[in-house]
């Protein structure tokens, strides 16, 4: 992990953005194409992009905004496959994204799904650091973007276009705050409020017939003991696997109530994946 006391012009930055099927990774949505570029000094060095086959259909009002259709993915490599690449260059940089905490949920979930655990990462948000900084009529990234005057080729609302924009957004926030003592790595973190927090489990933690549904979209048939003993048998669709301080919690909508609930792993004595039919 790199040091916090590193001046920003030095660290090595892992521009990052996906785009979905929607906006919620713990309702389904998944990724349909994540690009990455590597940056020191205000210098890319490196580019990574690539669609993705999400294993499940886009959403129509995602498909509006990013252009992708189902049909562009589906001979896409699923993110399982692509985790390798998307991991090695997280690897010893600082993630950077314009609202990144959207980005993180999505990538921790796919790595969640995929059964690899989330590195420790720092992460830094264009976003939030451009809010504290920069009065503007609206902060996302196009319309900030052109406030700032930072100019990319691509403009279309897809990964690359918009990390080759974050990264410019990002040069233009570190030029004007270095004159004012916000240099290192630290001092980002302080001006965006802390760390970003992202929910971090690892899989290995978690059951492999939970996992899967969560991967294949299935439901899941589970036996529940309560916390009085009493046992009840239920079809739950799994959304998400939460971490509190009690434990871990299947977070899923249960087809008994007709109602989200969640669940906690260690009272769940049976379950199996609902197969198709």
């Amino acid at each position: 992990m790199p040091s916090l006391t590193l001046p920003i012009t030095e660290a090595m930055l892992a521009v990052l953005d996906v785009e979905t099927t929607g906006l919620r990774p713990e309702s389904g949505d998944r990724v349909v194409e994540i690009a990455i570029a590597r940056s020191v000094g205000g210098r890319i060095l490196d580019t990574y992009q690539t669609l993705i086959n999400p294993e499940r259909t886009m959403g129509a009002g995602a498909q509006r905004v990013h252009g992708i259709s189902d049909a562009m993915v589906a001979d896409a490599p699923i993110f399982r496959e692509i985790a390798p690449q998307v991991l090695d260059r997280l690897d010893g940089a600082i993630m950077v994204g314009h609202n990144a905490p959207f980005d993180l949920g999505f990538i921790t979930s796919e790595l969640f799904i995929a059964g690899c655990p989330m590195p420790p990462i720092i992460a830094l948000d264009t976003l939030r650091l451009a809010r504290h900084y920069y009065p503007s009529g609206s902060y996302a990234l196009g319309a900030l973007a052109e406030a700032m005057a930072v100019r990319v080729e691509e403009r279309a609302h897809r990964a690359l276009a918009d990390v080759c924009l974050t990264h410019g957004v990002l040069k233009r926030i570190v030029r004007d705050l270095w004159p004012r003592g916000v240099r290192t790595v630290a001092d980002y973190l302080q001006v965006q409020g802390g760390s970003l927090s992202y929910g971090v489990v690892d899989p290995a933690r978690v059951p492999e017939p939970i996992r899967q549904a969560l991967s294949e979209g299935r439901l899941l048939w589970i036996a529940y003991r309560s916390e009085g003993g009493q046992e009840s048998r239920r079809m739950v669709k799994p959304l998400q696997i939460i971490e509190r301080s009690t434990g871990l919690y299947l977070d899923a909508f249960c087809q008994l109530r007709q109602a989200r609930r969640t669940f906690r792993l260690d009272r769940i004595v049976e379950m199996d994946v609902v197969q198709r039919f």
